[in-house]
């Protein structure tokens, strides 16, 4: 009996052993502070793409993109395109007088 007694209470002071390590490790994994968390990086693991299934659904996706686009209405995009007709028409003519008073320069210093 007495061996009996013996292993049991070895038994107890083993499982007490092993609980009292596990709460160890349980405190320890809540104890980790700030600066270790930053400085562990950790790889994120990519998933595999199914390039089948995203042939099929690239279509769609652009039909909803196109969907959330606001376009302009008529009257801004004439408004636009007037600004844009008066600004092209100004610098030709800017570009144009100046390519005059290069050429009357040249003419004046007898360059051709």
């Amino acid at each position: 009996m007495a061996k009996k007694k013996n292993e049991e209470v070895v038994l107890v002071e083993e499982q007490f052993v092993e609980q009292t390590n596990t709460e160890k490790n349980k405190k320890q994994k809540i104890k980790i502070s700030k600066k270790t968390k930053k400085s562990i990086k950790v790889k994120k693991q990519k998933e595999k793409k199914n390039f089948k299934l995203a042939i099929k659904e690239f279509p769609i996706k652009i039909v909803k993109e196109l969907n959330k686009i606001k376009w302009s209405g008529w009257d801004n995009l004439k408004k636009k395109y007037i600004i844009v007709l008066l600004f092209m028409i100004f610098f030709a003519i800017l570009f144009f007088c100046i390519g005059l008073g290069i050429e009357a320069l040249f003419r004046l210093i007898n360059v051709y």
